[in-house]
């Protein structure tokens, strides 16, 4: 499937999610609507009991730039008066907020291979995976606050999940972006893994949980990362 600058792609019942969008990912109207198409194509699979997991990845450099900071203004002002009007969240924004939030309710392992830039939304898509495996000399972080805004995909309860409530703090109210090392210093990451690693450890951790004779739940994901990295010492 190619849909904007999305392609999902199946090998051996692992989903693969490449986005290839224009501006590194960068996430304007266009990206969102084929981000959005594309997730739900993987919804729709959810149940399919072939599909073993899933890994989401950037096709070149970087992950995601994270949002078009114009095209963002531009939105929030086309939604105020509906927002005005009515006192409620406008429609648009649930959906949109649906196809991040729902990958951590997958039934299979979702992992987020994270590769140069990983900032703003695109961190959002990341966090709500169930697993991180961060390539070196990536570039993580949140700056919505710079702008005046807070993460509202489920960035920060996901941050609170896998950091902890003070460094999930930090990340969302200072904006700053953090190394690759200060992500799996503070949980944000599972692990750090060589340039060019990130997809075939993945595949790894995948196969290694499909072997486990065990129902799979997002909320045991670092129980499977423990015994995963303990299949491995000799």
């Amino acid at each position: 499937m190619n849909e904007q600058g999305f392609v999902i792609t199946e090998e051996n019942g692992i989903l693969t999610l490449t986005m290839q969008a224009e501006g590194n990912n960068l996430m304007n109207a266009s990206f969102f609507e084929g981000y959005e198409s594309a997730m739900a194509e993987i919804e729709k699979r959810a149940n399919d009991n072939s599909v073993r997991g899933l890994i989401i990845c950037g096709g070149g450099r970087h992950f995601s730039v994270g949002a078009d900071v114009e095209a963002l203004s531009e939105r929030s002002s086309s939604e105020l008066p509906e927002l005005r009007e009515t006192g409620k969240i406008p429609q648009g924004h649930y959906r949109q907020k649906h196809f991040f939030t729902f990958l951590y309710g997958l039934p299979f392992p979702v992992v987020s291979v994270v590769t140069g830039f990983c900032i703003g939304s695109g961190s959002e898509i990341a966090v709500n995976s169930h697993f991180r495996i961060v390539e070196k000399n990536a570039r993580i972080g949140q700056p919505e606050s710079t702008f005046g805004i807070l993460p509202a995909l489920g960035g920060i309860a996901r941050s609170i999940t896998h950091s902890g409530m003070q460094n999930a703090f930090d990340i969302v109210v200072s904006g700053e972006l953090f190394s690759s090392d200060k992500a799996e210093e503070i949980f944000w990451a599972n692990e750090v893994v060589g340039k060019k690693a990130g997809i075939s450890r993945a595949i790894r951790l995948i196969d290694f949980i499909s072997e486990l004779d065990e129902e799979y739940s997002s909320s045991k994901a670092a129980y499977y990362y423990r015994r995963f990295l303990e299949s491995e010492v000799v």
